[in-house]
């Protein structure tokens, strides 16, 4: 990482970000305009979307920054219309999207950014103090400052043409933005790169994983809806493709959707701005207030703290990065397979807890909250700890043997825990990004994986995966 104290600020063409791939938890207020009009004429849709270069050195438990800006030059035509606010760190594996907007035809020099109000939520296992942040302490830092990027590297000159939807991706280098004294600078050489998006052979420019939210606008003629959740809100379409998992209703198709539902969707992002849902699977028949966020401590039997990820809804005091005390109260364990077949012998040890024996540091959980105290620190009770998809950066410890491997290398959060590898389970419902199979891995690749996380009695930790990224 470099050297530094906090967001640095640089003047010049504020940086226009347009992103159009999606990952869940990335998802910012003012979401709603998914869906743009028709373009005019001489004009065509373009997206935009993030993802990010994970890491190496302290856990970044949580990273938000806010997207303000974002223009193609010349002529200043903005890509993002409303500040988008986007939780960094789920990026390692998914993609965040910012918007859909109408850029008239032309070629295009430049993209200009502007960073603000970046927050980090980090683990010190270093063995010593940064800054204020004593070893073995989860800090927070904050800034007021905004960062101000203009880039005009490859793929640029970037030319649109008339009634040709296309996307344009910003990647986060975080190694590089991320200083020595954990600040943020996004002006850092290489901290930014950008690639153009076009149309695969399904007509996806990119696919969102695991977007939850509460059923609103139930539209049954057109057979779409909207999403909604605390980040914003986003009109979901589907077709005779989309698969259900609806669990108590016999129909399994869009007839078992209600308004106030909470679902978890999978999503094809399609040029325009469309979301169609690939996957629609039946989370609560009702809304409650619940938090999903990565574990960092197992206090004992009846108590472990994490760092808020993602709430369903907002919640008094608590936010995305908040860290929360959760005390268990006759909790049910459950473990929901988003599409994925999980060993019974793991789901079965996870769903026969009674406590936090099945618990680890580095899992993401999703609870119901009971109660909750306002703190500090913050704490809730829980009867409900439902498993989550983690995400981890690691390398790997020799070549796959299909379907499996194992990583290495592991953020402190987990060696610091005595955990030093984990063992990757793919199959066909996993996804790959980098590279296209599971034999295209070698020895000593770096790889982010994403999927369920499970404790796995003495031998080490199970990753159920849905996501493999390069």
């Amino acid at each position: 990482m470099r050297k530094g104290l906090s967001t640095t600020k640089k003047t010049g063409p504020s940086f226009g970000v347009i992103v159009f791939l999606l990952v869940l938890a990335a998802f910012g207020c003012n979401a709603s305009n998914n869906i743009v009009p028709p373009p005019a004429a001489g004009s065509s849709p373009v997206t935009f979307t993030v993802t990010d270069t994970p890491p190496a050195g302290v856990t970044l438990l949580a990273f938000e920054v806010t997207v303000t800006t974002a223009t193609l030059s010349p002529g200043n035509v903005p890509l993002v219309v409303n500040p988008v606010k986007i939780e960094v760190r789920r990026l390692e594996t998914e993609s965040a999207f910012l918007a859909t907007v109408n850029v008239p035809a032309g070629t295009y020099q430049s993209v200009a950014v502007t960073f603000s109000n970046p927050e980090l939520t980090f683990l010190n296992q270093t063995g010593s103090a940064i800054g204020v942040c004593a070893n073995n302490s989860i800090c927070e830092i904050k800034s007021n400052s905004s960062s101000n990027v203009s880039y005009s590297g490859a793929p640029f000159p970037v030319t649109i043409t008339n009634n040709t939807p296309g996307g344009l991706r910003l990647d986060l280098n975080v190694a590089n933005i991320i200083t020595n004294g954990l600040g943020a600078d996004f002006t850092v050489a290489n901290g930014l790169i950008i690639t153009q998006l076009t149309p695969n052979g399904l007509g996806d420019l990119f696919r969102i994983d695991d977007l939850d939210g509460i059923v609103q606008g139930l539209d049954a003629v057109n057979h779409r809806f909207t999403l909604h959740n605390f980040r914003g809100d986003f009109l979901v379409v589907t077709d005779i493709n989309t698969q259900f998992e609806m669990e108590g209703c016999a129909a399994n198709n869009f007839s078992c959707l209600a308004n106030g539902q909470v679902l978890d969707v999978d999503v094809r992002v399609l040029p325009g701005g469309v979301f169609f849902a690939r996957r629609i699977e039946l989370e609560d028949a009702d809304a409650d207030d619940e938090l999903e966020g990565v574990v960092f401590k197992i206090d004992d039997a009846t108590h472990f703290q994490m760092v808020v990820l993602n709430p369903l809804r907002p919640l008094a005091s608590v936010n995305a990065a908040s860290r929360v005390v959760v005390t268990l109260s006759n909790p049910a364990f459950q473990v929901r397979a988003h599409g994925l077949t999980v060993p019974s012998a793991l789901k079965n040890a996870f769903e026969g807890a009674t406590d936090t024996s099945q618990m680890l540091p580095g899992q993401v959980v999703q609870v119901r909250v009971n109660s909750a105290n306002i703190g500090p620190p913050i704490g809730v009770t829980t009867n409900r700890i439902r498993l989550r998809f983690t995400q981890v950066r690691g390398t790997l410890t020799a070549a796959p043997i299909p379907p499996n491997f194992t990583i290495g290398t592991l953020p402190p959060l987990f060696t610091n825990a005595g955990i030093t590898t984990i063992h990757v389970q793919t199959s066909s419902s996993t996804d790959f990004e980098g590279v296209l199979v599971l034999n295209g891995l070698l020895n000593g690749d770096i790889v982010s994986v994403r999927g369920l996380l499970f404790k796995n009695g003495v031998n080490p930790p199970e990753l159920v995966a849905k996501k493999v990224r390069k």
